[in-house]
């Protein structure tokens, strides 16, 4: 999906701006939890960036890599613990299939293990529920910014994980 931006450009001739449309693509995102409740939430904090559109939700990691593999999303939110398929090994097959998308946990699961294993995915940002209204931004943005540079969110009391 593109949405357009209106810009004044002014002429070299001096004649009065006119109006040219600028196409300006949207960062596409997917997000996958079993909870309807977090998908809600996590498109409205995704949506607050008028340059980040949710392409897709799922209710399943099997789900999840079905759209992925069918939209090729720029960045995905999973949760950890789903059905049908958990979000570790859906980070690992939408790696494969779409190996641009970045992947961002939105979990409340705290254990460190799940941790490195989410990163040991390839995915760029950890980031736990409790804190996602102060905390997903940033992470989309750095992971877009600097996909290979993992963020561990909200680790308190744990340290920073990275790869």
């Amino acid at each position: 999906m593109v949405a357009t931006r209106t810009l004044v450009a002014t002429q070299s001739n001096k004649k009065p701006p006119s109006q040219v449309k600028v196409l300006v693509p949207k960062v596409r995102i997917l997000v996958a939890d079993d909870f309807s409740a977090w998908r809600v939430a996590a498109r409205k904090i995704v949506e607050m960036c008028p340059k980040w559109k949710v392409i897709a939700e799922a209710g399943d990691g099997l789900e999840a890599v079905q759209k992925a593999t069918k939209l090729r999303p720029d960045v995905v939110l999973l949760d950890v613990g789903m059905p049908v398929l958990n979000g570790i090994e859906a980070a690992k097959r939408i790696k494969q299939i779409s190996p641009s998308s970045k992947i961002i946990f939105l979990t409340q699961d705290i254990d460190v293990e799940v941790r490195v294993a989410a990163f040991a995915t390839g995915a760029e940002a950890y980031v736990l529920k409790a804190r996602a209204v102060c905390d997903l931004q940033p992470a989309v943005k750095a992971a877009l910014r600097n996909g290979s540079q993992p963020h561990a969110l909200n680790s308190r009391p744990f340290a920073h994980i990275s790869r």
